[in-house]
């Protein structure tokens, strides 16, 4: 074959082979142009999802949303027996945080004379050491004496609530107050803050009824149902009272009371930020129900223990308290009414006996 024809032949190949590598290039060109693009939006969509942490699924990336650091609540709060039974603590309805007084002189409430003006001392707390309620709505009312009993307002004042530990913490507000003339009542004080870090803590009730041991003491309420259900009521009774409070060095860290108290950790409780860090655990160790049972020597009959009542309907609850034959002075029992493990309300029944 003559040179001129070999040189023919191979200007095809080499064309081709030229051609080749060119689409070669473009190739892995595309190539590393989709990986780029690839991994650029898998940063994108990183910093999408980093811009919406924390924001609602509605909420544009870049919308101004104020972060959880910079963010605080207020969470005004008083002795919540709702609240406190919700964690699985034992309660009383002789509120700690509420107190009458009468021409400035401490007084029961389960002596209050009809018509007669007293003076009701609400003890706030806020449990946010950052945000301060100010101008804050508290309202006082009253029911009948019983479970589920109608409200009626006795009157609106306004407190302003700092810090947790700052000066004038808690804060105390009165209301005056002048009883009907007839019929045994019981108080509710209600904390109004829109804003509030924990708002099933805001309703505290004063419930209490004092009889003489006459062998047995007897005391008689009613038990409403206000729904528009029917419902299955239960009642139980303890003699839970407050216990001490602990000093500081004995109590322990959180994380040593749940493992040493695993049984009683509660799991799917609302814990609201400003309470992050309480010691759930302890708190049920020291007021768990089981741990306050009727006193041997003591018998507390409820009659009926159980009863079914239809929507809008009463029913009188009767509960006797014979105590040992040498028993002086007084005990409180908490008698409560549960539709299934709903808190529907209570009282503190206060048996006493002379010397």
């Amino acid at each position: 074959m003559s040179p001129l024809l070999k040189a023919i032949l191979k200007f095809p190949l080499r064309l081709l082979l030229i051609l080749l590598y060119i689409l070669l290039l473009r190739w892995v060109g595309d190539l590393v142009d989709i990986i780029r693009r690839l991994l650029e939006k898998q940063r994108r969509n990183k910093r999408l999802h980093d811009d919406r942490r924390g924001r609602p699924l509605h909420c544009r990336p870049r919308c101004a949303v104020v972060p959880p650091v910079v963010y605080r609540r207020a969470d005004p709060l008083l002795y919540s027996q709702a609240y406190l039974m919700e964690q699985g603590l034992a309660v009383t309805w002789n509120n700690p945080d509420i107190q009458l007084f009468e021409n400035g002189v401490p007084v029961s409430s389960s002596t209050l004379k009809p018509g007669t003006a007293y003076e009701i001392d609400a003890q706030i707390w806020n449990n946010s050491l950052d945000a301060p309620a100010v101008g804050m709505p508290v309202e006082f009312e009253f029911q009948s004496f019983g479970v589920g009993a109608t409200l009626t307002p006795i009157g609106t004042q306004v407190v302003d609530l700092p810090v947790k530990g700052a000066p004038g913490h808690p804060a105390h507000v009165r209301q005056t107050w002048v009883t009907p003339n007839v019929g045994h009542y019981c108080l509710k004080v209600r904390l109004v803050w829109a804003d509030d870090a924990n708002p099933k803590n805001n309703i505290g009730q004063e419930n209490t009824n004092v009889v003489a041991a006459t062998s047995p003491a007897v005391f008689t309420f009613p038990v409403r149902n206000d729904d528009t259900i029917r419902k299955q009521i239960r009642m139980a009774a303890d003699a839970y009272q407050i216990p001490r409070k602990l000093d500081c060095d004995d109590k322990p860290g959180k994380d040593r009371s749940d493992r040493a108290h695993p049984k009683h950790r509660k799991r799917g409780t609302f814990i609201p930020p400003s309470e992050k860090d309480a010691d759930w655990t302890l708190a049920r160790v020291r007021h768990d129900p089981a741990a306050f049972p009727i006193p041997l020597g003591w018998t507390v009959v409820i009659d009926p223990q159980a009863f079914v009542l239809g929507a809008g309907n009463a029913q009188n609850v009767t509960v006797s308290i014979t105590p040992p034959a040498d028993f002086r002075g007084e005990k409180p029992f908490n008698v409560n009414a549960f539709y299934g493990d709903e808190l529907l309300g209570g009282v503190t029944l206060i048996v006493t006996k002379g010397v």
